[in-house]
């Protein structure tokens, strides 16, 4: 967590904020007290101006020189173009390596802020096409991802044309409007750090046309506001559709790509149980969510997930299960089933994440196991062991498990059950005399293992249908 410097705003290292403000004085104050703390806690701050005179607008930024050497570096808004032309993919190559070398001077965390009204007056003036605009702020979503820094994109309502509003905020996880923090997707966040916010997007509305300069700039921006939160209304209709398996017309497979995944590509569904902050997803640019109480689950594209680690959004009891890459609305279907799946036997498991293609031998079993028979199996093989553990406080069961999971080495065992080496054989050998099997026959050890498989795969589905 990082202190923004405004009053009340706490913001996540690795944050992407929309920072909407009028004029001048408004954005010199938000980044004063923005870089103001970074300076106190030793942050790096990078500051891209809309102003040709680095010197000048470093003065304005700290008049008490509270920085240290270097502290801060002001670049003029020509750095995010290359030969007169702004190409998002460059822009973010050069951000990537920039903050990687300050990372490399040995600082923390970096703050970086972007002044886009030289976009937005182009944008005005000629009319232009918004793409790079958004391809850029979608980039910045991957950029805090691969680099510990938090940026804020500034945009001056006396200039931004309502009709951008919706693409803005869609590619931003955080909005900042007079002093105020909102959450996707768009409520008003006066809770602690880490805890959902109250969902208000009609507040947000308020905050927007504050200040506003006649009546239709009133009614432009307020249509801006429903047509993001009708956005995210939309994907959120459109990920169940396609996870309860409907079939998606033409209309709405182009929706699809508009927030990111295309049913001709590979694409995953992933599950998690509990449900995650959705200013999380969105800072990864994870659009196409369908949330219920007890989990969310959510459509992306396979080679966007697998460059994202799902591991960062574990924690507090979390488990996360993820389907097959597949093609196709059939395909959305079947990946939801296996993600789901897949979270079942991560919470068995105590796996924080699991893939469906790692299930292996479990996934054989519950996708095509007769249950009577592997009950019988299960039976066979591990039914004195189970009796044995509900008449005694010494379980043996989870020696077994520790010790087959770590392919009979005993060390390897001893050091994950935090015993000594002499306590596992003691308990080994309990275990030979209660089963009656050899634990030196591999093929003996190969069939207590799948009954370990049977067994957990067992109380999983008996989960599933209670």
């Amino acid at each position: 967590m990082n202190n923004t410097g405004l009053p009340g705003i706490t913001l996540e290292d690795r944050d992407h904020v929309c920072v909407f403000y009028r004029g001048p004085a408004e954005r010199d104050s938000v980044l004063g007290a923005f870089f103001g703390a970074g300076y106190a806690e030793g942050d790096k701050c990078l500051c891209i101006a809309d102003d040709h005179d680095p010197a000048a607008v470093a003065a304005r930024l700290d008049p008490d020189h509270r920085r240290g050497p270097d502290q801060l570096t002001v670049l003029p808004t020509t750095a995010y173009l290359t030969e007169g032309r702004f190409e998002p993919e460059h822009v973010y190559d050069q951000w990537h390596s920039i903050i990687g070398g300050y990372v490399t001077d040995g600082y923390r965390h970096v703050r970086g802020t972007g002044e886009l009204s030289w976009f937005l007056r182009q944008d005005r003036t000629n009319s232009g096409d918004a793409g790079p605009l958004l391809e850029y702020e979608a980039l910045c979503n991957r950029l805090v991802k691969n680099r510990p820094a938090t940026i804020f994109c500034l945009y001056d309502l006396d200039l931004l044309d309502a009709g951008l509003l919706p693409g803005v905020l869609r590619h931003h996880p955080s909005a900042i409007v007079n002093g105020r923090l909102f959450r996707a997707p768009w409520g008003i966040d006066e809770r602690p750090a880490g805890q959902a916010g109250s969902g208000d997007a009609l507040r947000l509305a308020e905050e927007l046309v504050a200040g506003a300069r006649n009546p239709q700039e009133v009614t432009d921006l307020l249509a801006g506001v429903r047509r993001a939160v009708l956005d995210g209304e939309s994907a959120a209709r459109l990920a169940r559709h396609l996870l309860d398996g409907a079939p998606v017309d033409p209309e709405g497979e182009a929706t699809l790509r508009a927030f990111g995944v295309d049913l001709e590509s590979l694409a995953r569904v992933v599950v998690m149980r509990p449900p995650a902050d959705p200013g999380a997803l969105a800072a990864r640019g994870i659009r196409l969510v369908a949330s219920h109480p007890e989990e969310v689950a959510f459509v992306v594209d396979a080679a966007t997930l697998d460059e994202q680690p799902l591991e960062e959004l574990t924690g507090a009891g979390r488990t996360i299960g993820v389907g097959r890459a597949r093609t196709g609305a059939d395909g959305a279907a079947r990946s939801y089933a296996e993600a789901r799946r897949a979270a079942d036997f991560a919470e068995r498991l105590g796996r924080p994440v699991l893939r469906h293609e790692e299930l292996g031998l479990f996934s054989l079993l519950a996708d095509g196991g007769d249950t009577e028979a592997m009950a019988d199996f299960v039976d066979e093989w591990l039914g004195p062991l189970l009796d044995h553990d509900e008449r005694r406080s010494q379980k043996l069961l989870p020696t077994l498990a520790a010790y087959l999971d770590a392919g009979a080495a005993q060390q390897a065992t001893a050091d994950t059950l935090g015993v000594h080496v002499s306590t596992l054989k003691y308990r080994l050998g309990r275990i030979e005399a209660v089963t009656g099997r050899p634990l030196s026959e591999p093929d003996v050890r190969f069939q207590l293992q799948v009954a370990l498989a049977a067994q957990r795969t067992l109380t999983v589905l008996h989960a599933e249908r209670v």
